[in-house]
Protein backbone atom coordinates (compact mmCIF):
# COMPACT_ATOMS: atom_id res chain seq x y z
CA UNK A 1 0.00 0.00 0.00
CA UNK A 2 1.32 3.43 -0.88
CA UNK A 3 2.20 5.97 1.76
CA UNK A 4 -0.57 8.49 2.39
CA UNK A 5 -0.41 12.23 1.67
CA UNK A 6 -0.11 12.84 5.42
CA UNK A 7 3.00 10.66 5.64
CA UNK A 8 4.59 12.42 2.69
CA UNK A 9 3.84 15.80 4.26
CA UNK A 10 5.39 14.65 7.54
CA UNK A 11 8.49 13.58 5.65
CA UNK A 12 8.72 16.97 3.98
CA UNK A 13 8.24 18.71 7.33
CA UNK A 14 11.07 16.77 8.95
CA UNK A 15 13.39 17.34 6.02
CA UNK A 16 12.71 21.06 6.14
CA UNK A 17 13.33 21.32 9.89
CA UNK A 18 16.41 19.13 10.31
CA UNK A 19 18.59 22.04 9.24
CA UNK A 20 17.49 24.18 12.15
CA UNK A 21 17.80 21.33 14.67
CA UNK A 22 21.41 20.74 13.67
CA UNK A 23 22.76 24.29 13.65
CA UNK A 24 24.29 24.83 17.16
CA UNK A 25 27.40 22.69 16.66
CA UNK A 26 30.21 23.97 14.45
CA UNK A 27 33.36 22.49 13.02
CA UNK A 28 35.55 24.58 15.31
CA UNK A 29 34.62 22.85 18.54
CA UNK A 30 33.49 19.38 17.49
CA UNK A 31 35.34 16.17 16.68
CA UNK A 32 34.78 14.97 13.08
CA UNK A 33 32.20 12.33 12.22
CA UNK A 34 31.21 10.42 9.06
CA UNK A 35 27.91 9.16 7.68
CA UNK A 36 28.03 6.31 5.19
CA UNK A 37 25.24 5.59 2.74
CA UNK A 38 25.84 2.49 0.64
CA UNK A 39 24.26 0.49 -2.14
CA UNK A 40 23.85 -3.23 -1.51
CA UNK A 41 26.83 -5.12 -2.89
CA UNK A 42 29.11 -2.06 -3.12
CA UNK A 43 31.34 -3.50 -0.34
CA UNK A 44 30.15 -0.93 2.18
CA UNK A 45 30.38 -3.18 5.26
CA UNK A 46 34.00 -4.18 4.60
CA UNK A 47 34.95 -0.59 3.81
CA UNK A 48 33.40 0.70 7.04
CA UNK A 49 35.30 -1.87 9.12
CA UNK A 50 38.58 -0.99 7.42
CA UNK A 51 37.89 2.73 7.82
CA UNK A 52 37.27 2.24 11.55
CA UNK A 53 40.57 0.40 11.96
CA UNK A 54 42.52 3.08 10.07
CA UNK A 55 40.95 5.96 12.00
CA UNK A 56 41.54 4.21 15.33
CA UNK A 57 45.17 3.50 14.46
CA UNK A 58 45.85 7.15 13.62
CA UNK A 59 44.03 8.52 16.66
CA UNK A 60 45.93 9.78 19.71
CA UNK A 61 45.22 7.71 22.83
CA UNK A 62 44.15 10.72 24.89
CA UNK A 63 41.34 11.57 22.45
CA UNK A 64 37.97 9.81 22.19
CA UNK A 65 38.28 6.69 20.03
CA UNK A 66 36.29 6.22 16.82
CA UNK A 67 33.17 4.02 16.91
CA UNK A 68 31.20 2.32 14.15
CA UNK A 69 27.40 2.23 14.24
CA UNK A 70 26.19 -0.09 11.49
CA UNK A 71 24.16 -3.22 12.23
CA UNK A 72 23.83 -2.27 15.89
CA UNK A 73 22.57 1.28 15.23
CA UNK A 74 18.92 0.30 15.70
CA UNK A 75 19.68 -1.35 19.04
CA UNK A 76 21.60 1.77 20.10
CA UNK A 77 18.51 3.86 19.31
CA UNK A 78 16.29 1.52 21.33
CA UNK A 79 18.67 1.51 24.32
CA UNK A 80 18.94 5.30 24.30
CA UNK A 81 15.17 5.61 24.57
CA UNK A 82 14.65 2.72 27.00
CA UNK A 83 12.74 0.59 24.53
CA UNK A 84 12.89 -3.23 24.31
CA UNK A 85 15.28 -4.57 21.68
CA UNK A 86 12.60 -6.80 20.17
CA UNK A 87 11.20 -3.61 18.60
CA UNK A 88 14.13 -3.70 16.17
CA UNK A 89 12.03 -5.74 13.74
CA UNK A 90 9.58 -2.84 13.51
CA UNK A 91 12.32 -0.44 12.35
CA UNK A 92 13.22 -1.59 8.84
CA UNK A 93 15.42 0.33 6.39
CA UNK A 94 12.37 0.72 4.18
CA UNK A 95 9.20 2.74 4.04
CA UNK A 96 6.25 1.41 6.01
CA UNK A 97 2.69 2.06 4.94
CA UNK A 98 0.46 4.14 7.21
CA UNK A 99 -2.00 1.22 7.33
CA UNK A 100 0.64 -1.19 8.60
CA UNK A 101 1.91 1.34 11.14
CA UNK A 102 -1.59 2.02 12.46
CA UNK A 103 -2.46 -1.66 12.81
CA UNK A 104 0.77 -2.42 14.67
CA UNK A 105 0.22 0.54 16.99
CA UNK A 106 -3.38 -0.44 17.74
CA UNK A 107 -2.27 -3.98 18.52
CA UNK A 108 0.25 -2.60 21.00
CA UNK A 109 3.23 -4.04 19.13
CA UNK A 110 5.29 -0.87 19.36
CA UNK A 111 5.13 2.92 19.81
CA UNK A 112 4.03 4.85 16.75
CA UNK A 113 6.46 4.68 13.85
CA UNK A 114 6.61 8.47 13.99
CA UNK A 115 7.88 8.24 17.59
CA UNK A 116 10.45 5.60 16.63
CA UNK A 117 11.62 7.79 13.76
CA UNK A 118 11.98 10.81 16.06
CA UNK A 119 14.01 8.61 18.44
CA UNK A 120 16.27 7.66 15.50
CA UNK A 121 16.87 11.31 14.63
CA UNK A 122 17.65 12.14 18.25
CA UNK A 123 20.22 9.36 18.65
CA UNK A 124 21.95 10.00 15.33
CA UNK A 125 22.20 13.74 15.98
CA UNK A 126 23.62 13.11 19.45
CA UNK A 127 26.22 10.63 18.16
CA UNK A 128 27.26 13.04 15.43
CA UNK A 129 27.61 15.90 17.89
CA UNK A 130 29.90 13.78 20.06
CA UNK A 131 32.06 13.12 17.01
CA UNK A 132 34.52 10.35 16.15
CA UNK A 133 31.79 8.04 14.92
CA UNK A 134 30.89 6.35 11.63
CA UNK A 135 27.11 6.27 11.22
CA UNK A 136 25.83 3.87 8.56
CA UNK A 137 22.45 4.26 6.88
CA UNK A 138 19.08 5.39 8.27
CA UNK A 139 19.29 8.76 6.52
CA UNK A 140 22.26 9.90 8.58
CA UNK A 141 23.43 12.19 5.78
CA UNK A 142 20.12 14.08 5.92
CA UNK A 143 19.91 14.17 9.71
CA UNK A 144 23.40 15.72 9.94
CA UNK A 145 23.29 17.87 6.84
CA UNK A 146 23.80 21.17 8.71
CA UNK A 147 26.65 19.84 10.88
CA UNK A 148 29.79 21.15 9.23
CA UNK A 149 32.05 18.67 11.06
CA UNK A 150 30.27 15.66 9.51
CA UNK A 151 31.51 14.19 6.22
CA UNK A 152 28.65 12.61 4.29
CA UNK A 153 29.81 9.73 2.08
CA UNK A 154 27.93 7.56 -0.41
CA UNK A 155 29.42 4.27 -1.66
CA UNK A 156 28.02 3.04 -4.96
CA UNK A 157 28.78 0.58 -7.75
CA UNK A 158 27.39 -0.58 -11.07
CA UNK A 159 24.60 -3.12 -10.85
CA UNK A 160 26.75 -5.68 -12.68
CA UNK A 161 29.61 -5.48 -10.18
CA UNK A 162 27.32 -5.36 -7.15
CA UNK A 163 25.55 -8.46 -8.44
CA UNK A 164 28.83 -10.27 -8.98
CA UNK A 165 30.10 -9.35 -5.52
CA UNK A 166 27.01 -10.72 -3.76
CA UNK A 167 27.03 -13.91 -5.86
CA UNK A 168 30.64 -14.55 -4.83
CA UNK A 169 30.12 -13.58 -1.19
CA UNK A 170 26.86 -15.38 -0.51
CA UNK A 171 27.20 -18.11 -3.14
CA UNK A 172 23.72 -17.44 -4.46
CA UNK A 173 22.49 -17.77 -8.03
CA UNK A 174 22.41 -14.62 -10.20
CA UNK A 175 18.59 -14.81 -10.18
CA UNK A 176 18.46 -14.90 -6.36
CA UNK A 177 20.94 -12.05 -6.10
CA UNK A 178 19.07 -9.95 -8.64
CA UNK A 179 15.93 -10.25 -6.50
CA UNK A 180 17.89 -9.17 -3.39
CA UNK A 181 19.32 -6.12 -5.16
CA UNK A 182 15.91 -5.04 -6.45
CA UNK A 183 14.31 -5.42 -3.03
CA UNK A 184 17.01 -3.62 -1.05
CA UNK A 185 17.56 -0.82 -3.58
CA UNK A 186 13.82 -0.14 -3.60
CA UNK A 187 13.64 -0.31 0.21
CA UNK A 188 16.33 2.36 0.64
CA UNK A 189 14.80 4.51 -2.08
CA UNK A 190 11.38 4.32 -0.42
CA UNK A 191 12.77 5.03 3.06
CA UNK A 192 14.56 8.19 1.94
CA UNK A 193 11.58 9.33 -0.13
CA UNK A 194 9.16 8.80 2.77
CA UNK A 195 11.23 10.52 5.45
CA UNK A 196 13.20 13.17 3.51
CA UNK A 197 11.18 13.69 0.35
CA UNK A 198 14.21 13.28 -1.93
CA UNK A 199 15.93 10.71 -4.14
CA UNK A 200 18.48 8.46 -2.42
CA UNK A 201 20.74 8.82 -5.49
CA UNK A 202 20.80 12.63 -5.45
CA UNK A 203 24.55 13.50 -5.38
CA UNK A 204 23.81 16.88 -3.79
CA UNK A 205 22.89 15.07 -0.56
CA UNK A 206 26.49 13.87 -0.11
CA UNK A 207 29.92 15.46 0.22
CA UNK A 208 31.66 12.51 -1.40
CA UNK A 209 30.34 9.82 -3.77
CA UNK A 210 32.71 6.90 -4.39
CA UNK A 211 32.21 4.27 -7.10
CA UNK A 212 33.84 0.99 -6.04
CA UNK A 213 33.91 -0.51 -9.53
CA UNK A 214 37.56 0.43 -10.04
CA UNK A 215 38.62 1.30 -6.48
CA UNK A 216 39.92 -1.18 -3.92
CA UNK A 217 38.65 -1.04 -0.34
CA UNK A 218 42.03 0.39 0.67
CA UNK A 219 41.75 3.16 -1.92
CA UNK A 220 38.24 4.11 -0.79
CA UNK A 221 39.34 4.21 2.87
CA UNK A 222 42.36 6.36 1.95
CA UNK A 223 40.15 8.86 0.11
CA UNK A 224 37.66 9.10 2.98
CA UNK A 225 40.44 9.47 5.55
CA UNK A 226 42.07 12.24 3.52
CA UNK A 227 38.71 14.00 3.13
CA UNK A 228 38.16 13.92 6.91
CA UNK A 229 41.57 15.47 7.55
CA UNK A 230 41.19 18.04 4.77
CA UNK A 231 37.79 19.24 5.98
CA UNK A 232 39.10 20.21 9.42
Amino acid sequence: MKTSTLSRECGSYVAANLFHESQPHTKANTLPAVTISRQTGARGAAICEMLLQKLQASQAKDVAQWRLYDRDLVNKILRDHHLPEELARFMPDSAVSEYEATVNELLGRHPSLWTLYEDSVDTIQRLARQGHCIIVGRGGNHITRAMSHVLRVCIVGSRHNRLRHIVNREQLTPKQTDAILKKEDQARRSYVRQHYNTDVDNPNDYDLVLNTDHLSNEAVVEIITHAIKSSR
